[in-house]
């Protein structure tokens, strides 16, 4: 996996060190999560260790707890800009609800523009919205993303993967573990 890009923050590590060092930050995020020690051990499959890489991999259950006060958009826009390696930096992201089922209205700062949108309110469900403004940023910023179909070219379910991937990556991950992407 190190092969097509990922974990390139830990370039000067062995393999060996790299695990550790993910395997030490799981611990830290899981007990964090709970408030208390806890080891989520690192039986991983690839998609899993690959979503440890953040700045490559952003992987998100479309039944996401959309609710007023959760703040989902938030957290899934600041997350484009991590898998964007921080080329894509939103600044001044706002969540606005009416009511407990909408309107919503999104508004963000990009390169001193003021991007606003108003995702459709569905249950806990994120809106599709918040994904075509996000990669339409980051195509402004040439930044070459794709959407993930594992092995078998039908996804995860009601998640999505998406990849920063040159070609060169995303031919790698094709032939190495099977992964299927979807064409541009």
């Amino acid at each position: 996996m190190r092969n097509a890009g990922f974990f390139e923050v830990y370039e000067s590590m062995s393999d060996l060190e790299v695990y550790d060092t993910i395997y030490a930050d799981r611990k830290k995020r899981y007990s964090e999560i709970f408030e208390k020690q806890y080891d989520p051990g690192m039986d991983l499959d690839a998609i899993q260790l690959a979503e440890c890489d953040r700045t490559k991999l952003l992987f998100i259950d479309l039944e996401a707890d959309v609710a007023m006060d959760n703040n989902v958009y938030i957290e899934v826009i600041k997350a484009f800009g991590i898998l964007s390696n921080k080329k894509f930096d939103p600044t001044d992201i706002k969540e606005q609800w009416t009511s407990e089922t909408g309107p919503i209205e999104v508004s963000f700062k990009s390169n001193n523009s003021l991007i606003k949108f108003k995702p459709e309110y569905q249950d806990d469900w994120l809106h599709e919205s918040v994904f075509k403004i996000c990669q339409a940023e980051l195509e402004r910023k040439s930044i070459r993303i794709t959407d993930c179909l594992s092995d078998d070219g039908y996804g995860y379910g009601q998640a999505i993967a998406i990849m920063r991937l040159t070609e060169k990556e995303q031919k790698i991950l094709e032939n190495k573990l099977n992964w299927k992407f979807t064409s541009e």
